[in-house]
């Protein structure tokens, strides 16, 4: 019998092992930590649960170990992102040089759930290959299978899901690494949405923790820890932003634009080789500062995709004059044939 270990054995251990940080101390008295071989499922307002992975895969860098990230995404419905802008200023804002962090982060991108299936595989011997990684993130985990363009029952695509969802747990539990997962949420019987992935994945997971902004744009959000092996379900409020938290202010849009526009003048417009393209990103900071206005009301959107956004609706703008212009022109012209006709 020596090779076994009792359940509450390993779980008492477990308490002594060092936990992980989601990077919120609220959170972290909620969960206790990330703790080594524990699946975590975190669903709910898409915005919250990706600010949170995020904050958890800094934490894992600023530990020093190395991260695997799967984004899982077909395009067809809905495309998953990562939000590499706002991963470097929090990464610049931990004191880590972004360059150097990214490097430890192993992304992988599914988009089919035979993908999925295989880089879950992957996943596992990239553990068994490198032994710095010390978290597993995988977001939105059921998205693929809920969305899966090939015609099967319900129950294949539940099925696949499943089986995927456990060689991954396995593979972590057996690496003694953190796995931590996001999905959709859809409506339940109950007063709160229950996640994508029907009973099985909740049964699987350790930790489930739900999570919903009050307002657009409100500062704190309420987790509600529904699982826990070791923690009744309770509900907490907490905010990740640097101004509520941790008593400093986040930059206002206007110095993240104007800190963005001066590394591209550095890194960007230095390095093009034709005058009028130089002298061109000068007309496009114009336009930009003249519609900072709208560009910090878009909420939704990156930096850099309100910068591309509001070239394309100037360029758009100045083709409309020109159009205007040639219009009048051609109607100039046309009054002068006729007045030399006459004459």
């Amino acid at each position: 019998m020596s090779g076994f270990t009792r359940g509450l054995d390993r779980f008492l251990s477990s308490l002594g092992e060092d936990a992980l940080s989601t990077g919120c101390d609220r959170l972290d008295l909620l969960l206790g930590g990330l703790r080594p071989g524990r699946l975590y499922l975190v669903y709910g307002d898409p915005d919250p649960v990706e600010e949170l992975l995020i904050h958890i895969l800094v934490e894992s860098l600023r530990a020093g170990g190395r991260a695997a990230y799967m984004l899982c995404g077909n395009y067809r419905v809905e495309k998953t992102l990562l939000n590499v802008e706002g991963l470097v200023r929090l990464l610049e804002e931990s004191g880590l040089a972004a360059e150097d962090a990214l490097k430890r982060v192993y992304v992988l991108c599914a988009f089919s759930a035979d993908q999925q299936a295989g880089l879950i595989d992957e996943i596992s011997d990239l553990l068994a290959r490198d032994p710095e990684v010390r978290l597993v993130l995988v977001r939105d985990i059921a998205k693929l299978v809920t969305d899966d363009a090939r015609s099967r029952s319900r129950a294949a695509r539940s099925q696949e899901l499943q089986g995927a969802a456990l060689r991954l747990k396995q593979a972590c539990a057996e690496r003694n690494v953190p796995l931590v997962v996001s999905c959709r949420s859809r409506r339940g019987r109950g007063l709160l949405p229950m996640p994508e992935g029907g009973e099985f994945l909740r049964h699987l997971a350790n930790v489930i923790l739900y999570l919903h902004r009050s307002g657009r744009g409100a500062a704190y959000v309420r987790a509600h820890l529904l699982k826990h092996p070791a923690q009744v379900p309770r509900t907490v409020e907490y905010s990740l932003r640097r101004d509520v938290e941790v008593g400093r202010s986040t930059p206002p849009f206007r110095v993240s634009f104007e800190e963005t526009v001066a590394r591209l003048r550095k890194e960007f417009q230095k390095a093009l080789v034709d005058r009028d393209r130089r002298e061109a990103f000068e007309a496009l900071v114009e336009a930009w500062s003249s519609e900072l206005g709208a560009m910090s009301y878009a909420e939704s959107l990156t930096l850099f995709d309100l910068m591309l956004l509001a070239a394309v609706v100037d360029n758009r703008s100045l083709i409309a004059r020109l159009m205007k212009g040639f219009d009048d022109l051609r109607a100039e012209m046309g009054r002068l044939r006729e007045r030399d006709a006459e004459g």
